[in-house]
């Protein structure tokens, strides 16, 4: 069926999930909700009472369903719809709506989508967004609209400029996963004299000061930090000048096409040493371009899907049972982007003043809500605390390093 806005919708009883990729709403009970969040979150019991609710619910996911990113969206829009299925599956009751919106990564298309959306009076909370340009082109109108807005993958921090507490980032931000890393090289492999790769963008910026300053704090000596070009003369140089030094390792605060050159140059010259990445390096496209010189490369990750952890394994198994597919990181960050707002609306019923006040509150290790990787809360800033874990490239692939993750930051309510 097609409403008088052009977006398809489909009932419950009509609808497979499997293949519902463009189908834009799914319709989950409130007494499900409420139940499924208390029996999937909190393990209450079956004496638990339902929640009064005034009205129905709207939860908006807002992926590209054209585009580079067309499958990452999938993703996760898949993870979120698994979330909302597992909810509605426990009764029959229909009264909450999950509406998925096609966004482009582009600004304008993204703001012309978020004006759309936020008319709506019944969304209570929104759920998405791949492009950290767009998403700082939208968040205004969100903010404007009382509409809190859960992200995620974004982890670029230059997009909360002027924010007010309506962005709550499910993803760490740039700045804490180069930190973790300098802390992963002293605490985790025992180093004491690193390098580190920059090209000459913010991103490298960022990663960069970030990986330098958590060093300084931990005693873990910089002996260079090194420029590089996006082309071939240029990383030739900064290995040249990286070998010099003698480093024990190389933290890229770089793009994957720079960081691709510098591992391409560093097999040709013989560089050793470990080579530390953010999580843009964990990608099957940059271990395509760049081959067997990314053998062996440790990147931040949110969570490593491949371990023995029972939770992620159950939810790897029930992914690959209802869509045929193997899941990512990114539909896991959707699954617990809606089991997140599941377990909020639980508590403040329908409404975006009700649910943004009651977001805020999951804001200390008490408070903090379970995720596949652990648990979960938000600081003042609406960035999250969460734990960090290490990728490792083995042929091609990304497996869990042999030493997975390192105690980042302590989970306490100290400042």
């Amino acid at each position: 069926m097609i409403n008088d806005r052009g977006e398809i919708f489909y009932s419950q009883g009509a609808m497979n999930l499997v293949s519902a990729f463009w189908c834009h709403r799914v319709f989950v009970s409130t007494w499900s909700i409420f139940f499924a969040a208390c029996l999937l979150l909190s393990g209450c019991s079956e004496q638990a009472k339902q929640t009064e609710w005034s009205g129905p619910a709207k939860i908006a996911v807002v992926v590209p369903h054209t585009g580079p990113l067309m499958e990452e969206g999938q993703m996760l829009q898949f993870g979120a719809l698994m979330a909302s299925r597992e909810a509605e599956s426990r009764v029959a009751d229909l009264n909450l709506e999950v509406v998925v919106y096609d966004s482009p990564c582009d600004p304008e298309g993204g703001i012309a989508t978020a004006k759309r959306l936020i008319t709506d009076g019944a969304v209570s909370a929104v759920i998405g967004y791949l492009c950290a340009e767009t998403l700082g082109a939208v968040l205004p109108l969100y903010q404007d609209a009382d509409l809190a807005l859960i992200n995620p993958t974004v982890s670029a921090e230059y997009v909360r400029q002027g924010e007010t507490r309506n962005l709550f980032s499910l993803l760490y931000g740039d700045r804490d996963q180069a930190a973790f890393l300098a802390t992963y090289a002293k605490k985790g492999l025992g180093l004491h004299r690193v390098a580190i790769l920059r090209d000459d963008s913010a991103y490298g910026y960022v990663l960069s000061t970030s990986f330098a300053a958590e060093a300084a704090r931990l005693d873990l000596e910089v002996v260079a930090n090194v420029a590089i070009n996006s082309d071939q003369a240029g990383a030739a140089q900064a290995v040249k000048s990286l070998k010099s030094t003698s480093p024990e390792s190389v933290f890229l605060a770089a793009s994957p096409k720079a960081a691709s050159l510098f591992l391409l140059e560093r097999q040709r010259q013989h560089l050793g040493g470990v080579v530390l990445g953010p999580d843009q390096l964990a990608d099957l496209d940059f271990y395509e371009m760049t081959g067997q010189a990314a053998e062996g490369l440790l990147v931040c990750q949110p969570i490593l899907l491949e371990t023995e952890n029972p939770k992620q394994s159950k939810f790897v198994r029930r992914f690959e049972q209802l869509y045929k597919r193997r899941p990512d990181w990114i539909a896991a960050a959707g699954y617990d982007a809606m089991r997140l707002v599941l377990e909020v609306l639980n508590s403040s019923g329908p409404g975006r003043r009700a649910f943004l006040q009651s977001l805020r509150t999951i804001s200390g290790p008490d408070a903090a809500f379970e995720g596949l990787s652990g648990p979960v809360f938000f600081k003042d800033d609406g960035t999250s605390q969460r734990h960090f874990f290490v990728g490792a490239v083995q042929n091609g692939t990304l497996q869990a390093a042999k030493l997975p993750t390192v105690a980042f930051p302590v989970l306490s309510n100290k400042k």
